[in-house]
């Protein structure tokens, strides 16, 4: 298992600014993803870690060991790509040990150990049987399957991964996850995962840094970034959210009282550092939100109308009016209710974030 740092790291393309002072240390085994939207720098970080770009600022470290300016194969990394990249004209088991072969003489390898170490990664993947298929041959899961034993076959110190599902269809997609996080705590490898879906990212990360413009804005456990965002932008981008304008009126410690603007509606929140400006954001996630009169001390309740609501299965989406305000809740899918009822909610104080503006 290998840690991977990154000091101070910066990309440009003539004005064009990729990554700037980017710094992130991945632990050894950690699947560690790296969030953002498209342009964000997250690519360009994954292929510095690779090798495949140099920085114009900045070191890349393996465990103690500068790779800043190592080759990419030389650093003994794996990348699974968004297209997988599997030569159609061969086999899955001649794709699978074509990283093998090219190494074959650096690491001693016989005809057999190569066939043995296939053998290996294809029933790792579940695809045993499949070697003399080629990929037309193959679904888009079972593809990104053969991608995947071919960068695990070489026995990489670090696995790379750029946005492998999303080519696939949204179940396979769901089933892919469990697979990939089942193979990663089998084998304990260190894994670098890119992508722009907020919930592939939640749903298989130990940690996850979260980049916008080239820099990264916040990094930390799953949880750390949903329920505790240090930015109106972190907070947006994960999960879905309602989010006002405010001024404080009162703040004791963390805890925050805000006249919420262009509305009578004073609400109490956590604030994630002990000074706020007199503008600030308050943020209410969907699920914190209880149906009916459930209120504990600092608690909110109040009433609104019900002006849009969405059924999808496990639960309804739905958008309430209270006054002048649209607030973001989530009902039990269950739940008889009709466009217009009159619905009465509780916001709970401890669960409500409250975020500087900074202008």
């Amino acid at each position: 298992m290998t840690r991977v740092t990154l000091e101070n790291i910066s990309k440009y393309y003539g004005n064009v600014v990729a990554v700037e002072d980017v710094s992130l240390k991945v632990e050894k085994g950690e699947f560690f993803t790296i969030l953002g939207p498209s342009g964000c720098g997250k690519t360009t970080t994954l292929r510095i870690i690779a090798g495949f770009e140099v920085p114009d600022k900045g070191k890349v470290y393996f465990d103690d060991e500068d790779v800043t300016f190592l080759k990419p194969y030389k650093r003994n990394t794996a990348m699974v790509f968004q297209n997988y990249a599997l030569w159609p004209h061969m086999t899955v088991y001649e794709n699978v040990a074509y990283g093998l072969k090219i190494k074959r003489k650096e690491l001693g390898l016989t005809e057999e150990e190569i066939k043995k170490r296939v053998e290996w990664a294809l029933e790792l993947v579940k695809l045993k049987g499949f070697e003399n298929r080629y990929p037309l041959q193959l679904s888009g899961g079972q593809q990104q399957r053969v991608a995947l034993a071919r960068a695990l076959v070489v026995q990489p110190r670090v696995l790379l991964l750029d946005e492998p599902l999303s080519n696939l269809d949204a179940k396979l997609r769901i089933e892919m996850r469990e697979e990939l996080k089942r193979l990663q705590r089998s084998l304990g490898i260190t894994t670098i995962y890119v992508t722009h879906d907020q919930l592939e990212a939640m749903s298989m990360s130990d940690r996850i840094a979260v980049m916008n413009r080239g820099r990264v804005v916040q990094a930390g456990t799953p949880k750390e970034l949903y329920f505790k965002p240090r930015s109106i932008f972190v907070a947006d981008f994960l999960g879905r959210s309602s989010i006002y304008r405010g001024l404080v009126l009162e703040q004791s410690g963390y805890e925050v009282k805000v006249q919420l603007e262009d509305s009578n509606l004073v609400l109490k929140g956590i604030a994630l550092e002990e000074k706020l400006p007199p503008k600030v954001a308050v943020v209410i996630r969907p699920e914190v939100i209880k149906i009916g009169e459930d209120a504990e001390p600092g608690d909110i309740v109040v009433k609104g109308i019900l002006e849009f609501a969405m059924f999808t299965g496990e639960k309804i989406e739905g958008r309430l009016r209270i006054h002048n305000l649209k607030l973001l809740i989530y009902l039990p899918g269950y739940m008889d209710v009709s466009v217009g009822s009159e619905l009465t909610i509780t916001i709970p104080w401890r669960n409500t974030v409250i975020l500087p503006i900074k202008e």
